[in-house]
């Protein structure tokens, strides 16, 4: 049991959840643990928000190596981390017992519904030249993640806002392994008007990876629901986290769930993977995890490093997947994650978006629409480089 599953419970059922949550844990020691977790989450962890935001990382050089040249204010390189061929990351070192060793793993705990969890599905790993890639490109341009429509002044002021500062697309979250496929009304409520305002909608689950079929199911779900007049979402992100947030994560398990997505969707279906920035001592199966997809959209979320090394090697080190990459950018309170208090300056978005814009990245977005202020709506106007006429690559 993880803390962003209890984050999600807590914050969509508050102390009836936690109550679920103890019924479901059969001993003593397991009551203790989810209430020391819960009381965690709910004082030191920040407020749910839709794709996990990154653990700080530690400033200055890692053990045995030199100093880190500057590339900013005072703010040190992180190392760099380089990915094999596409053909698939090497795994983690082996443990006892033989699991793959995570960061931040722990038990997988009992599913949703209370019952164990199945077996981790272990299917020969998808390799990025095996998969079936959409000929469309997703998420062009500039774009902007909402956690809820309700934490907003609605659909109407959504779209006029986003018209008014150049987006093209907007991310809703519509699901989850633990809150299930519960978005219709607010896709009733947004996809008319945004697609009248000339704006894409993609549609955005976290599946925690216990059950990757159902879970791949439950995306097919969302692809295929229409509003009351017919609207459909226009593409689909998949918000593939890490151990640390609660996700059974493995190889197998992420490669299942994308080869699933995709014989679902189809070969002409755009899907993009969320995911983590790669990052030095963290394990990710990148080439697993993105092997069905489109695109990769990396959180680079910078907190107390320099926004143009993080984009710039996000960038670099998922450039040899061969897919376009479209970064996500920081701009919530980093603070209670180890970075500088108070929301990113303007400053910062601007040289994360040119930096992009400079090193090839096709879109980029904004984690999220309800934490930006004024400056920061400022900063994503002013960005015209990015403006594109559909059909039309951002200029460089």
């Amino acid at each position: 049991m993880r803390a962003e599953l209890l984050r999600s419970r807590l914050h969509r059922g508050g102390r009836a959840a936690l109550a679920v949550l103890l019924q479901r844990t059969p001993s003593l020691a397991g009551h203790t643990t989810v209430l020391m977790v819960a009381a965690l989450a709910c004082a030191q962890l920040p407020p749910v928000g839709g794709s996990a935001q990154a653990a700080p990382e530690t400033v200055g050089p890692p053990a045995g190596t030199g100093e880190f040249a500057p590339t900013g204010p005072e703010l040190p390189l992180p190392p760099r981390w380089s990915p094999p061929a596409p053909g698939g990351l090497a795994p983690p070192p082996q443990p006892a017992g033989g699991e793959p060793a995570t960061a931040g793993s722990g038990p997988s705990g009992p599913a949703a519904d209370g019952a164990p969890p199945p077996a981790a599905v272990e299917p020969p790993p998808v390799r990025a030249a095996d998969a079936v890639p959409s000929e469309r490109h997703v998420g062009l341009g500039k774009g902007m993640w909402l956690y809820q429509l309700s934490q907003t002044a609605g659909a109407d002021s959504v779209v006029a806002q986003a018209r008014a500062v150049g987006l093209t697309h907007l991310y809703l979250r519509l699901g989850s392994t633990i809150d299930g496929f519960y978005d219709q009304s607010e896709l009733d409520q947004l996809l008319p008007v945004a697609h009248a305002g000339g704006l894409k909608v993609v549609g955005w689950d976290f599946p925690y990876l216990f059950d990757p079929a159902a879970d791949a199911q439950r995306a097919f779900d969302e692809i295929s629901y229409a509003t009351p007049d017919g609207h459909h979402i226009d593409a689909f992100s998949a918000d593939i986290e890490t151990a640390a947030e609660g996700v059974n994560l493995t190889a197998g398990g992420a490669s299942a769930y994308g080869a699933r997505l995709r014989e679902l969707a189809g070969p002409g279906y755009p899907l993009i993977a969320t995911v983590p920035r790669p990052s030095p001592g963290h394990w990710f199966p990148f080439a697993e995890a993105t092997a069905a997809f489109d695109a990769i959209a990396p959180m680079v979320y910078w907190l107390n490093r320099d926004p143009v090394a993080d984009v710039t090697g996000a960038l670099a080190d998922l450039a040899p997947f061969g897919k376009p990459v479209l970064p996500i950018g920081q701009a919530y309170d980093g603070g209670p994650e180890g970075g500088p208090p108070g929301k990113p300056p303007k400053e910062a978005l601007v040289r994360f978006m040119d930096a992009a814009l400079a090193r090839g990245a096709l879109g980029v977005s904004f984690w999220a629409w309800h934490h930006l202020t004024a400056d920061q709506w400022s900063a994503v106007h002013d960005a015209t480089a990015w403006d594109r006429p559909q059909g039309a690559t951002p200029k460089s």
